[in-house]
Formats: structure tokens, C-alpha cells, sequence
């Protein structure tokens, strides 16, 4: 392999930047990296497993090339105020990778990625995303101690992550390490606001970790809750669709136990029954299963970035809402 974006990982052991990409060891201290299925692994990922698990059963749901939308190339094009033609040929750094809705897009438009994910779930994402091999590097390590060069990157991407790593600061704060002088930080978190927050699942989470079982009868038990109730939901939703005049019901629905995201998304005409049903189980089980969830309010979200970005030396470039809460556009100066 001559991979160049090796030459941007650090050894954990030694902290210097000299990975054999042929070997995956470091050159200086002679330490060996633990590399399988095409994936460095710096963590074990047991933490998460709830989360690889969910992205290796549906690992193709949400990508635009499998699902048909441009649901998540809206989503980052949207929230990074970017242009496809404005990542090629940029160095980009992808923190919760997961199986890679970004990651393909990002490589469609000729960036260079290296994808990060705790979770197995970046297995998905090699299968998903290994044919342009040359251009990403797959790692699985933690957040708040990443095996890459500090300072060096055009682009770090970090969405649907910050609020489930148990600290929102601490984390920005340390991915803030990352983009190159000029850099831009992309992130979003959860809201907790009327708009967005969904009572349900705080009510049903603590229950349903009680749930002494392995991860797939977890999970199977989130797919026959939602199979249950996906006929229901999507008659009266299709009767909802688009009548204003009833919106406040259809808030009600869209509040359900379950997610019922990708029923809309059917709705729109952005995906098939299939998929959608799918889409539910995915997003039902994600909303279930986290151990750490720390939405945020807009003026909290506003006066954290603003704190950071002035001990940090960034200028915010932008504060929106996104489709599941807040985003921002970070640059470092």
C-alpha cells in the first residue's frame, strides 16, 4: 500500500508521526499497530457496541447511493455552507464516521479522508467506502485521544457525535486541536428545545438498559416495537401529510416512543417503505440505546462556542439549526 495519509497518524506510544504503512508499525519506537478487515484499531470499541452493532445491520440505510436521496448530501452541504467542488482536493478529518454517509460523499467530491469512528461501525464504512482506498484511511480510536498529527487538517467534520460523549465541551475543546491555521470546524449537537426533543425516549432509555441481553436481542426488540407500529404510524401520518391546519397532531406523532423519521422521508418521496422502515429501526434504536445523550438549548449552544472559540483561537463563522438541532462552522485562526 502507498498510502499517503498515513503520514498523518501519530503512534499512541511514542506520539510521533512515523507510521509503515506496510508494516502498520511506528518506525521510531518500533511499536506495533493493531490492523484488521482493513481498519487501524486503537480502541476495542466494546463502549459502543451498541452503536456498531446498529450500523453493520443496516449499514447502507442512510447512504445517498443505497437509499436513492440526497438526504445526507443536503445535510452537509446545508450545514457546512460548502459546495461539492469546494472539498477536492482537501485534507479532511471525519470524527464519528460511522458507516459512512459523509465519508462516501466526501470522497465523491475528491477529499482526502481520514475516517475515525469508537464503534465498530467503521467496519461498515470500509465495506461501504474501501474501493477508493488510496484516498481514506478507516481508524477506530477514541475522540479525545486521536492517533493524528495536531494542527494539520482543512476540513474536521464531527456530526451526530458531541452529545454522546459524555462531556460537549471537553470535547469540542479537543477536536478544536485539528484544523490547520485557516482550518474550518464542522459540528452540530442534539437540542433539547420543543422543536426537537422527543420526551419519549428519556422515559424509555433508562428502562431499556435495564435489559439484561445481548446487543441483537436489543435490537430485536426495538425492530418488533417498530414493526408493531409502523402500519399505525404511517396511515396517519399519510393522512397528516402536509395539512397545516393539523400540524399539531402530526408534532404529536412525530413524538412517538419510536422514530418515525424515515416515514416522512417516505412521505416526501425521498425513499422507499423499505428503506424507511428501516430508517425507523435504525434511528429508534440509535435514540434508545446511548448511555450518554447531553442535548443542548440554541443560547447554550451559542454561549459554549463562543467561550471556546475565544480560548481556542476560532472565529465563528456561522450558528444554525440543523435537522435534529444545532450546527456551527468553526475557523481556526
Amino acid at each position: 500500500m502507498n498510502n499517503n495519509l498515513y503520514s498523518y497518524l501519530v503512534c499512541p506510544n511514542c506520539n510521533l508521526a512515523e507510521i509503515d504503512d506496510s508494516a502498520y508499525k511506528c518506525n521510531i519506537c518500533g511499536n506495533k499497530l493493531k490492523f484488521s478487515k482493513g481498519i487501524l484499531r486503537f480502541v476495542s470499541g466494546e463502549y459502543h457496541s451498541n452503536f456498531g452493532l446498529q450500523w453493520t445491520k443496516y449499514s447502507k440505510v442512510q447512504l445517498d447511493s443505497f437509499n436513492g436521496s440526497d438526504e445526507s448530501e443536503s445535510r452537509l452541504l446545508t450545514q457546512s455552507g460548502l459546495k461539492p467542488e469546494d472539498f477536492k482536493g482537501k485534507l479532511v478529518l471525519e470524527v464519528g464516521a460511522g458507516n459512512g454517509r459523509f465519508t462516501e460523499l466526501l470522497l465523491k467530491y475528491g477529499a482526502k479522508v481520514i475516517a475515525v469512528d469508537y464503534s465498530t461501525a467503521i467496519d461498515a464504512n470500509f465495506k461501504n467506502n474501501s474501493s477508493t482506498i488510496d484516498e481514506v484511511v478507516f481508524l477506530q480510536a477514541d475522540l479525545f485521544n486521536l492517533p493524528v498529527k495536531q494542527h494539520s487538517f482543512d476540513i474536521v467534520i464531527c456530526y451526530g457525535v458531541i452529545q454522546h460523549t459524555g462531556d460537549n465541551k471537553k470535547a469540542i475543546v479537543e477536536l478544536c486541536n485539528y484544523p490547520k491555521k485557516g482550518g474550518k470546524l464542522f459540528l452540530d449537537i442534539y437540542s433539547n428545545g420543543l422543536r426537537h426533543l422527543n420526551p419519549w425516549v428519556y422515559v424509555i432509555r433508562p428502562f431499556f438498559s435495564l435489559i439484561r441481553v445481548s446487543d441483537e436481542k436489543r435490537l430485536g426488540i426495538v425492530n418488533g416495537f417498530v414493526n408493531l407500529l409502523f402500519p399505525f404510524q404511517l396511515w396517519t401520518l399519510k393522512l397528516l401529510h402536509k395539512k397545516n391546519r393539523l400540524r399539531f397532531i402530526r408534532y404529536i406523532v412525530n413524538r412517538s416512543p419510536n422514530s418515525v423519521y424515515g416515514i416522512n422521508l417516505y412521505l416526501d418521496g425521498k425513499i422507499s417503505l423499505e428503506v424507511a422502515r428501516d430508517w425507523c429501526i435504525l434511528d429508534t434504536y440509535d435514540g434508545w440505546a446511548p448511555k450518554h445523550d447531553h442535548p443542548v438549548s440554541k443560547n447554550k449552544w451559542k454561549n459554549l462556542l463562543k467561550s471556546i472559540s475565544i480560548d481556542e483561537g476560532y472565529s465563528i463563522r456561522g450558528i444554525a439549526e440543523s435537522g435534529q438541532g444545532h450546527a456551527a462552522i468553526l475557523e481556526k485562526e
